[in-house]
């Protein structure tokens, strides 16, 4: 179960709803037989290779990544988890459509809710489909992607599980126009940023873990090396869980530099980092001191796929660059 969408829903406030251009999806359709002779598909995904006898129609997504995939291919999915959560939390892309079934939440999916759609192709996270995917694969072909592999930059499989979903469901040629598309953004992003000093921290509150404390991106996170990517340098160098997180009192914000881009998430109605003011390492802090701390709205999703990425991006130089 991906730990990080956990923690994140202690502040699912910080999510604002947003919905960006994306080009048009279309609704998924019961898939023709393959011609005769016709060649396979093979995918591989975190437990080996998955066999595909056509691109994939009717496609359930247990996990937002691929919900926001999907929708970035032109493809609706028939079934999604968390339909209405999703539309709060990825304020990225095409919104999810009205056609589209909740198949329940994507720790608990609803096997009989998904079975009854019919799908040729059910796709989530490994890790979190571990326990059930046996009897995921007794409904349909099952492409579980593993996001968090230790020996894999998280950037690196993002666009790799979305290259191969872009083939699972027959876009090829739109998964690579997709991906081009994030590679001139972040390169625009680079020449953009370059003028505005390179360090940056980025930082959510830790909800449920009191004012005083915040979680930070370390290099490893996705989020990280988005930025990273785009030639700036992550000057935290703390220690931190598998999904790349680390959850520190203020105190630890003091081994940050003090040209620090101090980029934050926060609720709107109740911004932990405003309520700050009155904690004196925080004031203290040469980045806070010289107003180098910047909010994020409305809020990218952290943890998805290009089109998340490129709002990243975005926001970052629509924030720092003035």
């Amino acid at each position: 179960m991906r730990k990080s969408a956990i923690l994140l829903s202690t502040v699912v406030a910080v999510l604002a709803l947003a919905s960006c251009g994306s080009t048009p999806a279309t609704t998924g359709q019961s898939g023709a037989a393959p011609a005769p002779g016709a060649a396979k598909i093979t995918i591989q995904d975190g437990f080996g290779p998955v066999e595909l006898a056509a691109p994939a129609t009717r496609v359930v997504s247990l996990e937002w990544t691929f919900t926001e995939e999907l929708l970035a291919l032109g493809v609706v999915p028939v079934g999604v988890a968390d339909k209405a959560l999703y539309n709060d939390w990825v304020t990225a892309g095409t919104r999810v459509a009205e056609s589209t079934v909740d198949v329940g939440t994507r720790q608990e999916p609803n096997l009989e809710t998904i079975a009854s759609l019919k799908p040729d192709l059910i796709v989530g996270n490994a890790d979190r489909l571990a326990n059930n995917i046996e009897s995921l694969k007794a409904i349909a072909p099952v492409v579980a992607f593993r996001w968090n592999d230790p020996a894999k930059a998280q950037l690196a499989a993002m666009k790799e599980s979305f290259t191969s979903l872009g083939t699972a469901v027959g876009k090829d040629a739109e998964a690579a126009k997709t991906l081009a598309g994030l590679d001139a953004t972040t390169a625009s992003a680079k020449e953009k940023l370059s003028a505005v000093g390179g360090t940056f921290a980025l930082a959510y509150p830790a909800g449920g873990a009191g004012a005083a404390t915040v979680t930070i991106f370390a290099k490893t996170s996705l989020a990280s090396q988005i930025l990273e990517e785009a030639g700036m340098t992550n000057a935290w160098t703390g220690n931190a869980d598998s999904d790349g997180l680390s959850t520190v009192g203020v105190e630890a914000l003091t081994s940050l530099p003090a040209d620090v881009n101090f980029l934050y998430v926060s609720p709107s109605s109740d911004d932990t980092f405003l309520k700050l003011a009155d904690n004196k390492v925080w004031t203290g802090l040469p980045f806070v001191k010289a107003t180098h701390t910047y909010k994020l709205d409305p809020t990218p999703w952290f943890y998805g796929g290009p089109t998340s990425a490129e709002q990243l991006l975005t926001q970052t130089v629509a924030t720092l660059v003035k």
